[in-house]
């Protein structure tokens, strides 16, 4: 397979970084997305941001569902990979693009039988913000097998240690977005645009572009050469190891999802707050899941290798990274909230709770990331299911540490319970790790490994 690259030689932190700055970069793209639809929409005024917001928890269980197919799918092509079995590498990589559709469709017509229902929900109790809020929905969901694909061709190639092909495939669809978005939502000349409705527009062309860029340019892998075959025993390997993420993710947007509901008593700028607060911060997140892809691949491969000395220095270097990252992107939300949510939003009520927010969130950024690079790590060793454990209870504390903090400190109480809750996953998690590698470090000298 020309698209792949051997992870289990050469000096660790170049491999690592040689295979990290372009998901980070690839991760960054899939992020301004978001922020660039927001950074559009906002200009329509804090109702079309909630609409987009609200709309927007569904396109996240969208991608949170997609987990189990595509966590799964990478752990397993890098572990194969790793141990050099390409016949079976093809196998989890034809799957995992059969289990994608069908998903994809189910979910499609979950969404466009219930989303009055769905938006319902947050009692937004604004006819017309509801009413943007299932366009968006409905338009975004048309595109969700275009978005899975995407997601999975981009994973696959990271797992084969090739980061620097699905970078260029998404900055050509980034690019797209960011001409089509001020086109579709506020028009040019006779022609009006489509408002809220663009936005959604604009993402979904971009991402078929996306796709068709994948499909040419990944002939190499023979992926859709020959004829569709069912391995259900694969399938099952996937999904054993992606459910329990998907669990995790599910929870977590669910969770979420009754935040934002004890947010609404705030009103909607404190909606509208929480959903820009989490663009800005998801360049913290997603910036570090390109480095929780990389460490993932890198330890995915290695373990199939059988170099377990590689897979303690790998995690060592990049828990360092992460931490200096970490640090910075908290100095940065700490002393520079007002500029950076003025980028946004501008109304003043809205702007001052934003500037809370950050400051109040900035303080959990580095054990944010210390959490989301290690669950890369246990993926890479095959333990999916230890992360979701910790991340599910302490996420699941946010519920009643919000109901509690917002008493004396309101609105800003809800926002402690969310950094609480990170600073509490960020340090256990890591610990957790550490130790694991030394349980396994003990079974192999009690059990040596032939070969």
């Amino acid at each position: 397979m020309k698209e792949t690259n051997n992870l289990t030689k050469d000096s660790i932190t170049p491999t690592l970084l040689k295979l990290a700055i372009p998901i980070i970069a690839t991760n960054f793209i899939q992020t301004t997305y978001g922020l660039v639809d927001m950074m559009w929409v906002g200009k329509l005024g804090s109702g079309s941001v909630v609409a987009v917001g609200t709309a927007s928890f569904f396109v996240n269980l969208a991608q949170a569902l997609f987990s189990m197919i595509l966590i799964g799918t990478g752990v397993k092509v890098a572990q194969s990979m790793g141990s050099e079995k390409e016949d079976k590498t093809r196998e989890y990589i034809l799957n995992g693009f059969f289990m994608s559709i069908v998903l994809g469709i189910l979910y499609m017509i979950f969404i466009l039988a219930t989303q009055k229902q769905l938006i319902g929900f947050f009692e937004l109790r604004n006819p017309k913000i509801e009413q943007l809020a299932s366009q968006f929905l409905i338009i975004s969901m048309i595109g969700t097998v275009f978005t899975f694909f995407n997601m999975l061709f981009s994973i696959i190639l990271n797992s084969m240690g090739n980061s620097g092909k699905p970078f260029r495939m998404n900055l050509v669809g980034f690019i797209m977005n960011l001409i089509l978005d001020p086109l579709f939502i506020f028009g040019l000349g006779s022609f009006g645009g489509w408002g809220v409705s663009g936005a959604a527009i604009a993402t979904l062309f971009a991402n078929i572009i996306v796709t068709i860029l994948f499909v040419l340019q990944t002939r190499t892998l023979n992926i859709f050469s020959r004829p569709l075959s069912i391995h259900t025993g694969g399938m099952n390997e996937v999904l054993k190891m992606g459910i329990p993420i998907t669990v995790q993710r599910v929870t977590f947007t669910i969770i979420s999802i009754i935040i934002a509901k004890i947010i609404v008593q705030w009103g909607a700028d404190a909606i509208a707050v929480q959903r820009v607060g989490i663009q800005i911060e998801s360049i913290s997140y997603m910036t570090i899941g390109g480095l929780q892809s990389a460490i993932a691949a890198f330890i995915g491969q290695n373990y199939g290798a059988k170099q377990f000395k590689r897979i303690h220095e790998g995690y060592k270097k990049a828990l360092f990274i992460t931490v200096i990252f970490g640090v910075c992107i908290s100095i940065l939300l700490i002393v520079f909230p007002k500029q950076l949510f003025s980028i946004f939003l501008t109304e003043k009520a809205s702007l001052e709770l934003g500037i809370h927010y950050l400051r109040i969130i900035g303080f959990s950024q580095v054990f944010m990331c210390m959490e989301i690079m290690t669950i890369g790590a246990f993926n890479g060793i095959g333990k999916t299911y230890i992360p979701p454990i910790f991340s599910i209870i302490f996420t699941a504390l946010r519920i009643p540490m919000a109901l509690v903090l917002s008493i004396p400190f309101g609105l800003n109480g809800v926002w402690m319970s969310i950094a609480i809750s990170s600073v509490f996953k960020g340090v256990v998690l890591v610990l957790w790790y550490k130790w694991t590698l030394r349980k396994m470090d003990n079974s192999i000298l009690n059990h040596p490994i032939a070969g």
